[in-house]
């Protein structure tokens, strides 16, 4: 264990600089989450509430991490670490809570919003710079994104495609997903004897400061198997070409960003209202942001086990 002195909190930040940092971005966070929110809304309102049930969903998964992240801080360019067992991080986990309204046999409104938690600890041989910091060598290094820290919100309309009578259906999907990720490291500052010594200092990277909603298209499929068995499959996507996020940090904040995910697995009714599956999973997920002050870039491939329980009511 390291002495609590000579500790850097990722989130240990001065109060003024954040107060300054939130009214900075405040306009335009508002809008966009406005923005959000009132395209739930419309959507909401757009087709009748009372044709048919609600289904919601709690979905556990486990997965292998990849990719890596680098921050770098005006003209200190951050090092290139690797997400995976060589920052000490073994795993991936997902808490998601799914909350889909059916209006008919052929359309629905899905909502669900993805808890995530990326956490390891290592000894790098060389110092690590992050986001301004130097964290000095041979010492411990945590890396953390926690369950609050590192979620994203998906809304999607499901439209029938394609359907037989035996059950086999293929529906396509249409909408958006925001990502609030900050990104933590700990460790010990190169030069530092005490925590008095770091103040100001940061070594947490708020992705979502620059965060834009990101448009999504998917796919589900069913199929049905013998007794109370299905196949299900799914796969969403979507891109985010270099756009100015409305941000300024150092000068005009350009973003560029990809979400994809991907799972097959199978489904078994224990009767018409709840329902067990399990299966694979992939999920990848990359976010550039570059402006003359902060240059972000973060690449997360995983993939793992899923299992998740839905009940309709």
């Amino acid at each position: 264990m390291i002495p609590p002195n000579n500790l850097l909190i990722i989130s240990t930040v001065n109060a003024g600089p954040t107060i300054r940092r939130f009214l900075k971005i405040s306009a335009a966070g508002f809008f966009t989450i406005g923005a959000c929110l009132a395209a739930l809304v419309l959507m909401a309102v757009s087709f009748p509430a009372d044709a048919a049930p609600w289904q919601l969903q709690i979905n556990l998964a486990r997965g292998v991490p990849g990719g890596f992240i680098q921050v770098r801080e005006n003209n200190v360019l951050g090092t290139t670490l690797p997400l995976g067992p060589a920052l000490g991080i073994d795993y991936v986990q997902h808490m998601r809570l799914d909350a889909v309204d059916e209006f008919d046999r052929g359309r629905a409104l899905l909502f669900n919003v993805d808890f995530s938690r990326i956490y390891g600890e290592t000894l790098r041989p060389t110092p690590v710079y992050f986001n301004g910091v130097q964290l000095a060598a041979n010492n411990p290094l945590t890396t953390n994104a926690s369950w609050l820290s590192n979620w994203q919100l998906t809304t999607l309309y499901r439209q029938r495609l394609l359907g037989s009578a035996t059950g086999t259906r293929l529906d396509g999907e249409i909408g958006f997903t925001y990502v609030g990720l900050t990104y933590s490291l700990q460790g010990h500052p190169a030069g530092a004897a005490t925590l008095s010594e770091l103040s100001g200092s940061r070594t947490s990277e708020d992705f979502i400061t620059q965060e834009l909603p990101v448009p999504q298209l998917g796919l589900h499929f069913r199929y049905p198997l013998l007794a109370s068995w299905e196949v299900e499959a799914d796969f969403l996507g979507g891109h985010l070409p270099r756009l100015y996020s409305l941000r300024n940090e150092g000068g005009k904040v350009y973003v560029t960003q990809t979400n994809q995910e991907a799972q097959l697995g199978v489904v078994y009714h224990w009767e018409d209202d709840l329902q067990l599956g399990f299966g694979w999973y992939s999920r990848y997920f990359m976010q550039n942001e570059q402006s003359a002050e902060d240059g972000n870039y973060i690449q997360l491939a995983e993939h793992g086990l899923y299992i998740n329980f839905r009940c309709r009511f």
